[in-house]
């Protein structure tokens, strides 16, 4: 029987015990007892709820922190390919202009213009190669963040609701306090008029 059934029925016996015509109430203490005893074991299955919900958000935490460490690593191994093509193409691009230097120096009546023209080959390779790097490393970058800014959102999320979840547990745990609280508080009075 649940917390706020026990409550229930408290609240029925003392409703059903009053004497008509009087401000007295006959109350079975065997039950009420009973009915009390129940209440204090049904308390412990909400606490491990609470203990359930937050071992839940603790694996929510991990499960992201997995994710994260997972993107990091694949951003890691995008950022070391694009590096890779980055500098094969630069490497092909030089040996490239190499060869056509070498070509055109081999050309006797055009050596004294086509050294200039392989420096400036060369040159046009070693720039090309720096943006192809230059370019690697930007996308590189715009990986990392966006994984992290991805791992962060989920850590919020899972963050957000397991406090939503221990608020409204919050809220119902002492709904029932509360109410415990008041049929204690009625038992004592009315034991206490009794008395008198």
């Amino acid at each position: 029987m649940s917390v706020l059934e026990n409550i229930e029925k408290l609240e029925s016996l003392v409703a059903s015990g009053r004497v008509p015509g009087t401000s007295r109430t006959l109350m079975n203490i065997e039950r009420i007892t009973a009915l009390i005893e129940e209440l204090k074991e049904g308390l412990p299955t909400h606490v491990n709820e609470a203990q359930g919900i937050l071992r839940q958000k603790e694996a929510i935490l991990k499960q992201a922190e997995l994710e994260a460490r997972r993107i990091r690593a694949y951003a890691d191994e995008e950022a070391t390919t694009i590096r890779k093509l980055a500098e094969d193409q630069s490497a092909a691009a030089l040996k490239s202009s190499k060869e056509q230097a070498d070509k055109m120096i081999m050309s006797s009546e055009v050596v004294r213009s086509s050294s200039e023209r392989s420096a400036q080959i060369v040159k046009d390779a070693e720039i090309r190669g720096q943006h192809v790097i230059a370019d690697a490393r930007n996308k590189v970058n715009s990986v990392i963040v966006d994984a992290e800014k991805q791992a962060e959102e989920r850590r919020k999320g899972a963050d957000n609701y397991a406090r939503e979840v221990l608020f409204t547990l919050e809220e119902h745990v002492a709904g029932v306090l509360g109410q415990l609280r008041a049929g204690i508080d009625l038992l004592d009075h009315k034991a206490a008029a009794a008395a008198d």
